[in-house]
């Protein structure tokens, strides 16, 4: 594996949460922070998230699907931007693939609800520093 590549997923690894920026319904960008516990244990930066079909930010990306995630580990002080565009996976075997128990403490009633969406996000290019050099 590439070694930007391998650095970048040990930051996605070390944080808890993620900042999405979307583009949104109105003029301004918009962004909030999302779960990052579908992608503790990946291999690619190939990410995944889940939110409700309800909710604005799937509107938003409904109408545009570029958006950037912002990762912050606070202890190291490492960060990565991500950008790229984030797709709405309808598959039913993808959602229960991914499905956990622990999302009905959010209104879901398993992954054939029709309100659980699962996100797959797709990168296109990345900036992160190491040291005072960007890449």
């Amino acid at each position: 594996m590439d070694k930007t590549i391998k650095s970048i997923i040990d930051i996605i690894k070390s944080c808890d949460d993620v900042q999405l920026c979307t583009f949104g319904l109105e003029e301004y960008p918009e962004t909030r922070h999302v779960m990052n516990g579908m992608n503790q244990d990946i291999d690619s930066i190939a990410l995944h998230f889940l939110t409700m079909k309800s909710s604005p930010k799937f509107k938003q990306l409904e109408k545009n699907n570029h958006c950037c995630l912002y990762y912050f580990n606070p202890t190291t002080r490492y960060a990565v931007r991500l950008f790229g565009k984030m797709e709405n996976i309808d598959d039913q075997s993808e959602k229960n693939k991914y499905w956990q128990d622990k999302y009905s403490n959010f209104g879901f009633t398993g992954a054939n609800d029709p309100n659980f969406a699962l996100l797959r996000f797709i990168p296109d290019s990345y900036k992160f520093y190491i040291g005072e050099e960007l890449c």
